[in-house]
């Protein structure tokens, strides 16, 4: 059965309008700052796909409690604080769904780069370490812990099940149970 979930090609979420959030502190309508860098947030998940599909190499603002879930054809990646999303590496993103109190800024240099690169790579780990656990509801249980303990129950509420079981190779099901264990 945990061979299925791997296997099972997941239908496109309908999150045009989905952002989970975690207590913003800025105004929702406020789209560009400039404090040293170029600092945009987004209301609608669409824009910040279109800005990742737009070639640029952007980061998630590691001053910030956020992270972005890039939905890709048959498995989603997780980018927290300070990892690179966008340029050539995300092109294959079907959608882009913030979560915290999220945004996005540009790195400035070639070194920001470098190490927003190697924040990605070390994202992209993490979540193949959960995934290496054989059982389904291992790999969904901890996936919940992960995020419970960086961002809050509420805003992990938040996050379809659907989106959850990409990260770590389930079936939505799967999630379901074991929020419905958490509690």
């Amino acid at each position: 059965m945990d061979n299925l979930d791997r296997q099972q090609e997941h239908p496109k979420l309908d999150t045009s309008n989905y952002i989970v959030r975690a207590g913003l502190s800025a105004d929702p309508d406020l789209r560009h700052r400039n404090i040293g860098t170029d600092l945009t947030e987004y209301p609608h998940s669409s824009d910040i796909l279109a800005e990742i599909n737009s070639g640029k190499l952007l980061m998630v603002d590691s001053r910030r409690r956020n992270g972005l879930i890039l939905i890709k054809r048959f498995h989603a990646e997780f980018a927290g604080p300070g990892a690179a999303v966008g340029g050539a590496f995300d092109v294959d993103s079907q959608q882009a769904i913030p979560v915290g109190d999220f945004c996005l800024v540009c790195a400035q240099s070639p070194e920001a780069r470098q190490k927003a690169l190697g924040i990605r790579r070390h994202w992209v780990r993490l979540t193949e370490q959960l995934t290496r656990k054989p059982v389904a509801l291992e790999r969904a249980q901890i996936i919940l812990t992960q995020f419970e303990q960086y961002f809050d129950s509420e805003t992990v509420a938040q996050i379809p099940d659907e989106v959850l079981a990409l990260l770590v190779g389930v079936f939505p099901q799967t999630i379901r149970v074991a929020r419905q264990i958490d509690n």
